[in-house]
């Protein structure tokens, strides 16, 4: 079924029906005849991907690992994090401009963790992207190959179809709701809608403060100190992680 639906949208595109940019059918994927449900890592998890990155891709480990450091602190979508650029990012939040969603609209305070990736990435620069070495495909997207670079290191350290980038995303809220952050807040930080009346039709939204405030309650483990140089397959270890 999948593929004929593919077949047929291919058909829309080349007789100019549909959009030549948009692939909606794409990332659809069956296992045993039922749809893979996608999974949150868990915290722990995402902190082994990000040292993973760092000590298994010398070359570009830093720009993935920068890129998982920026989901595990705001929730955002892939497509959402490789579109910012520097006048994107204040001392207070991160305007997310490029969204599915009007709800995606939205200002995600920034984490303190943040605070000094954010400034290296920076630098002396004062325009452009902040994820500055991506480079666009021929539709615009940025974050195709850098896609691409995580779900082979999730791969290699043994994680399935059931967990890909936005499992992060999953993560976040997970960790939201365990700390008791109140749903509409969460739908704030993460740009979801809010189906109630009260505050999905007639609410402003939550200011800055409260979201900071529920933000700051996301907490990793802590790295234990290791050889960063230690081989791949001692990444995956029933307890700890490598720095």
């Amino acid at each position: 079924m999948i593929s004929e639906v593919r077949g047929y949208w291919s058909y829309l595109q080349t007789i100019q029906a549909a959009p030549e940019e948009a692939f909606p059918f794409d990332k659809l994927k069956v296992e045993n005849g039922r749809k893979v449900t996608r999974q949150a890592f868990d915290p722990l998890d995402v902190v082994k991907l990000r040292a993973a990155a760092l000590t298994l891709d010398k070359k570009r480990g830093q720009e993935l690992a920068d890129l998982i450091e920026l989901a595990m602190y705001t929730g955002c979508r892939i497509e959402e994090l490789c579109a910012l650029k520097l006048e994107h990012v204040n001392g207070e939040a991160i305007k997310i401009v490029d969204a599915k969603t009007e709800a995606g609209l939205r200002d995600v305070p920034i984490h303190p963790k943040l605070n000094a990736t954010l400034a290296r990435l920076r630098g002396e620069r004062r325009k452009g992207y902040l994820l500055a070495s991506l480079t666009a495909n021929k539709y615009g997207d940025r974050s195709g190959a850098i896609g691409t670079r995580f779900g082979r290191l999730k791969t290699r350290l043994g994680y399935g179809e059931e967990h890909v980038f936005h499992s992060i995303r999953k993560t976040v809220a997970t960790m939201l709701e365990n700390a008791g952050v109140p749903e509409n807040v969460s739908a704030d930080i993460l740009g979801h809608d809010k189906p109630t009346m009260t505050y999905g039709l007639y609410s402003g939204g939550t200011s800055l403060k409260v979201r900071a405030e529920a933000i700051g309650r996301l907490r990793y483990p802590a790295p234990q100190k290791g050889d960063v140089a230690a081989k791949p397959e001692s990444l995956l270890t029933a307890t700890g992680v490598i720095w």
